[in-house]
């Protein structure tokens, strides 16, 4: 007699979780209690740090909001924010920002927090750290500085979270390398391309980015450390900007939002191998042409679940549905592989920067790993069995 099938109610990678001994609850409760007071008193000594600190500082963002700037970008991807500021070097003033904060813009606005409009004459790039400086015709700026020491006392203003709304951030210096510095003041994303300023108003680097490393000794806790680039014992070289921008930065951010499509697809897929995916749209066409096979595959899928099929149907149906996700898994790998190429192709290019080659390089890594976790996956999907018969006392 011919019966209807039903899927198998289980997520793939949850299995694994849920067969796993569940944690006493009191136990986890107090646990988590714990840590979350060792959190609360790491805030409070590090914002009484913070105070510290800031009594030694005889000036305020006021003092130098002139020589502080919001950098407004605006793309493909909508608006974003940045910090910059205006700093005198070998006897120049340059407005000085990070590369990532302007790479890829279609247009890009400067304005000190006094409101005042900053038109750069042209675009020099670091040779080796992620820092533009823009000439400037005229005006005063920030004096520039190698010196600085372990523990010296520093201050970031600048724009936190992109928000246009000036921030002042204290901590000291516990790190100090030939072409960066490591600081405790907690900036974050929006402060990329602050100064970082000394007890005599003087930059000792561009705050640039943040780490984060899971500390081995505490559950879902982790370090974060906090680097600027010197602008000193560099080298620049300038470049016709809309070139480069056009023939790299924007690359580098179709890139950049390709990885994170496919991650975003990877994590729906995770959670559940059912899933339909949302990328008939979008600018790749090798994620859109994937996309429209996947959501093809998942429509086969489900309509077998209005048929009446024998055993033996069954059984070619689960074959055939192994042998789906095994090759849509492949191909997202192909898509993910294929772009990896791109970008070492790319990070060999010889008028590219330092900052570039090294993140084309670093985003390739990434599409490495996501295609080694992809096959993986798709492993996995074809070793299960998808459809069972209600009656079925064989099935999961």
């Amino acid at each position: 007699m011919n019966r209807s099938p039903r899927f198998i109610l289980f997520l793939v990678l949850l299995a694994a979780h849920a067969a796993a001994p569940r944690a006493d609850a009191a136990t986890k409760k107090k646990k988590n209690a714990a840590a979350e007071n060792k959190k609360l008193e790491a805030i409070e000594r590090r914002r009484a740090e913070e105070q510290e600190i800031r009594k030694r500082f005889d000036y305020t963002f006021n003092d130098i909001s002139d020589q502080i700037v919001t950098v407004t970008c605006v793309g493909d991807r909508g608006k974003s924010f940045g910090s910059g500021f205006i700093a005198t070097m070998d006897g120049k003033p340059f407005l000085f920002t990070n590369q990532h904060v302007i790479m890829g813009a279609e247009t890009i606005s400067f304005k000190t927090a006094t409101g005042r409009r900053v038109i750069p004459r042209g675009v020099e790039l670091s040779v080796d750290r992620d820092i533009a400086r823009l000439p400037l015709a005229e005006g005063e700026g920030l004096a520039v500085t190698a010196e600085t020491k372990i523990d010296a006392p520093v201050c970031v203003f600048g724009n936190s979270e992109g928000g246009g709304v000036a921030t002042e951030l204290y901590g000291k210096v516990n790190g100090i390398e030939s072409d960066k510095v490591e600081v405790t003041a907690g900036f974050v994303s929006g402060n990329s391309g602050s100064p970082v300023l000394d007890l005599e108003q003087r930059v000792i680097g561009i705050a640039t980015y943040v780490t984060w490393k899971e500390k081995e000794d505490a559950e879902d806790e982790h370090e974060t450390r906090r680097f600027c680039h010197r602008l000193t014992g560099g080298r620049w070289g300038a470049v016709n900007w809309k070139k480069y921008n056009d023939e790299y930065g924007k690359l580098y951010r179709d890139h950049e939002a390709l990885i994170d499509s496919i991650y975003e697809a990877a994590s729906t897929w995770y959670g559940d191998p059912f899933s339909r995916m949302a990328f008939e749209d979008h600018k790749d066409s090798g994620l859109r042409k994937w996309s429209d096979e996947h959501n093809g595959m998942i429509k086969r899928i489900e309509r077998t679940l209005d048929k009446r099929i024998s055993q033996h149907q069954l059984d070619n149906s689960n074959q055939r549905i192994r042998t789906d996700m095994l090759d849509s898994a492949e191909d997202l790998t192909q898509v993910c592989r294929d772009r990896a190429r791109q970008m070492r192709f790319l990070s060999d290019q010889k008028d590219l920067t330092g900052f570039l080659r090294g993140e084309f390089i670093r985003l390739s890594e990434r599409m490495d790993h996501a295609a080694v976790e992809i096959e993986k996956y798709g492993l996995k999907l074809s070793e299960h069995n998808y459809f069972y018969f209600e009656d079925d006392p064989n099935r999961l």
